[in-house]
């Protein structure tokens, strides 16, 4: 008899519980609701509505226009897909592009403008060498992170005239690429003798010049003045044959197309040229066509490079634009990429600027990404750990592959 009533109270109850289950539900999902919401808010991945200024230096107009107008279509692309993407963690990039001409004055006050007045994270450029020498102290005073896409010459970074911690380049250095070059071409051509060829008023052409002749001295090949600079800037022939080689090294692209075609079409040189990194432009290429079939150089990046990501660059590129990239649309692209990356690693602030570029610094020391010009990183004082391909013109405006020099292991 004591049982029945346990049963009883035990029906009574379950039906109780039964008929206020949706009521719990309802107050168990309400009470859920700002738990949820507090750690959507406090979860550092997710920056809807946030942008993330850029600032780039490409020379569009002036004496480096062969370079500057792919690096800013091909920097713009970037953007543009990673934004399609998601952005940063949310974050949107903008472009601020400055263009400065070539002109190093120029660069250096357009540097301090995006800097001082456009609140950018980081800088991309300048596109000339020769510019960076004066807008990259700029930077480096200002503490904010610069990624040069194309300046090859010595003491961008590394062992820098001024204090550089803050600048870092994608840009293969002509102290490295001359030197796999030459020793490429000895091995394979056995050049007799050497001429290197360089206008006196070009800094970075007679930079690359002593590159050239310090490697040419360890390959044991003989420095002869076969073919000179007349004071017209006329190329000036004294004698030379068709086993020796000419090395021709200059910073814009047309001294060199015009210097390549006085030493074929006038001097009527018949033996191997060789040059710097301003063979590597579309731009020379398919102005010089025929007459420049088998110029060699070293480039960071090749077109064949059957990758995916380079693949899909190269595929990407061509839709937007109708035309074939070239290296520096390919360092420009790959700058951004690598920019993007680091910004997502960094764990930004978003309202603390300094405090930004500082975490963008540490970030990109230590970025690894497989990009279109390879699998690459930065070594230590921010220079570049990527393939080295060295190239040829085929005589239509595109590249053959000679060799692919690996990487060094990090």
């Amino acid at each position: 008899m004591k049982r029945q009533p346990v049963r009883q109270n035990a029906a009574s109850v379950f039906r109780s519980i039964r008929s206020l289950l949706p009521v719990l539900l309802a107050a168990v999902a309400l009470a859920s609701l700002p738990v949820l919401s507090a750690c959507a808010g406090d979860d550092d991945s997710d920056r809807d509505g946030e942008t993330i200024v850029l600032g780039s230096i490409f020379s569009t107009t002036g004496d480096s226009a062969a370079f500057g107008p792919q690096q800013l279509k091909a920097a713009e692309l970037a953007i543009e897909q990673i934004n399609e993407d998601g952005g940063v963690d949310g974050a949107d990039l903008i472009l601020d592009q400055r263009d400065d001409r070539g002109d190093p004055a120029t660069s250096a006050r357009l540097m301090r403008k995006l800097i001082e007045e456009e609140d950018v994270l980081a800088v991309l450029g300048p596109t000339f060498s020769n510019s960076s020498a004066g807008a990259h102290p700029v930077a480096n005073e200002l503490k904010t992170p610069v990624l040069a896409v194309s300046n090859t010459g010595p003491g961008i970074v590394g062992d820098c005239p001024y204090a550089c911690e803050y600048i870092f380049r994608d840009s293969l250095g002509e102290a490295e690429a001359i030197p796999a070059n030459i020793r490429e071409y000895v091995a394979t051509s056995d050049p007799q003798r050497v001429d290197i060829l360089y206008p006196e008023d070009d800094a970075f052409g007679r930079s690359s010049a002593a590159i050239a002749r310090k490697t040419f001295k360890s390959e044991g090949v003989p420095i002869r003045q076969g073919v000179r600079l007349g004071k017209d800037g006329r190329v000036v022939r004294t004698g030379f044959g068709e086993d020796s080689a000419i090395m021709i090294t200059a910073s814009i692209g047309e001294t060199v197309v015009e210097l390549i075609r006085q030493v074929r079409d006038v001097a009527r040189f018949k033996g191997g040229i060789l040059g710097g990194n301003a063979l590597n432009s579309a731009t020379a290429a398919e102005a010089l066509g025929k007459t420049g079939k088998g110029a060699q150089s070293a480039a960071a990046w090749y077109a064949g490079n059957d990758s995916e990501e380079n693949r899909e660059f190269v595929e990407e590129y061509r839709a937007a634009y109708g035309e074939e990239p070239d290296q520096f649309a390919a360092q420009a692209y790959t700058g951004i990429e690598l920019i993007a990356e680091a910004a997502e690693d960094a764990d930004l602030s978003f309202d603390d600027l300094a405090a930004d570029r500082e975490l963008m610094v540490t970030a990109l020391e230590q970025v690894r990404e497989e990009t279109p010009l390879g699998d690459f990183a930065f070594t230590p004082d921010h220079d570049v750990i990527q393939p080295i391909w060295i190239v040829k013109m085929d005589g239509r405006g595109g590249y053959d592959l000679v060799k692919e020099v690996p990487a060094p292991t990090r």
